[in-house]
């Protein structure tokens, strides 16, 4: 009854990383014993939904989802960070006249309103100034421009609330992984490097150099894609597809082609050929990022891409891109910067839990 109590009147500042997607809701709540960061637990929560189900009623049943998990898991934390990604949100990296702080407060509309896509009055508009710069002899800052449209925050809001949560911030699920990747990486890093984070509508691109995020982009060809394609291939449905996928390898060497023609392999080859195809496309959107990267005169190029999302673990995509793009590949472990990884998480999901991570470690210090 007295802890009960004390838990009320002094809740824990734990904050949970939830990452609501389109196929799953991904959780990750940490906390820290004795100034060690430990994991206190995970979640992988599958989604599914009726054809006929409302945008409301979706929102309804996540929310459920999530509170539900939360009595199970019996997590003490009252705080939640969440993200956003895909249409609903825009990043610029722009010049604007040199301002103070207070003076960019008041007309950050006006500056912003020619580089964002919206109308800006459905838009929450927020701003990070990167460092002082020059354009033609003139004083500049460059900043980062973050627009996301205010029904799509609401969203994100009304689902954590009605998990019971407080829904203390909205991120970008790219800003997510940049805090993810600066806990993970080496101090001292000059490298650039492509965080390339797989989800199942949309995959998130984010180039990092020396701890900041440089290009943020999101594409839409992601898991769904390769449904379709697979789909397509075998003549089967979106699930069965989503199944295959799942235990299928891209054939990328020579001998991985040879011994699929050697078994008769049919099924292997198909797949492989219609995620190759895939693949291929999301390349070519990646290189486009890369070379306007590189167009900004940059000292550093890609040294190295670390995938994660739920995508990440398909068999040999690490091997296929590093062909593609000459550099290596890794699979993400999120959790690499914790004392140990727990036993009973699957290998295949660890990488889905990238950007609920790097939310959970949004700490309370961000508010304080």
């Amino acid at each position: 009854m007295l802890s009960n109590l004390v838990k009320k009147m002094f809740p824990s500042k734990d904050v949970i990383g939830i990452d609501i997607g389109n196929y799953a809701v991904k959780v990750v709540c940490l906390g820290e014993e004795k100034k060690v960061l430990k994991l206190k637990d995970w979640g992988y929560i599958p989604l599914q939904f009726k054809p006929d189900t409302t945008p409301e009623e979706k929102k309804e049943i996540i929310s459920q989802e999530i509170r539900a998990y939360i009595k199970k898991k019996n997590l003490q934390a009252s705080y939640a960070a969440t993200s956003i990604s895909g249409n609903a949100v825009i990043v610029r990296y722009v010049k604007l006249p040199k301002l103070t702080r207070r003076e960019l407060d008041l007309t950050i509309g006006v500056e912003a309103e020619p580089f964002i896509p919206f109308d800006i009055k459905d838009v929450n508009l927020t701003y990070s100034i990167l460092n002082e710069a020059a354009e033609e002899g003139e004083p500049k800052i460059d900043t980062v421009l973050v627009a996301a449209k205010k029904d799509a925050v609401q969203d994100k809001i009304d689902i954590i609330s009605g998990a019971g949560l407080d829904p203390l911030i909205i991120d970008v699920d790219s800003f997510a992984l940049e805090t993810l990747y600066e806990r993970l990486s080496v101090p001292g890093e000059n490298n650039s490097v492509l965080l390339l984070n797989i989800g199942q509508k949309v995959t998130n691109l984010s180039i990092v150099t020396q701890g900041v995020t440089r290009v943020v982009r999101d594409i839409f060809i992601a898991g769904a894609t390769l449904d379709k394609a697979i789909a397509k291939a075998l003549k089967c449905d979106a699930a069965s597809a989503d199944t295959v996928k799942k235990s299928r390898v891209m054939l990328v060497s020579d001998e991985d082609k040879e011994a699929a023609i050697e078994n008769f392999d049919r099924e292997g080859i198909a797949v492989s050929k219609a995620a190759s195809g895939v693949m291929r496309d999301l390349y070519t959107e990646v290189s486009r990022s890369i070379d306007f990267y590189l167009s900004q005169g940059v000292e550093h190029s890609i040294s190295k891409i670390y995938l994660s999302g739920g995508i990440a673990n398909l068999g040999n995509l690490n091997r296929f891109l590093a062909a593609e793009f000459k550099v290596p590949v890794e699979v993400l472990n999120p959790l690499a910067f914790l004392p140990e990884t727990p036993k009973n998480l699957p290998k295949d999901v660890l990488p889905a839990l990238a950007v609920a991570t790097g939310l959970a470690l949004r700490r309370m210090k961000d508010w304080e």
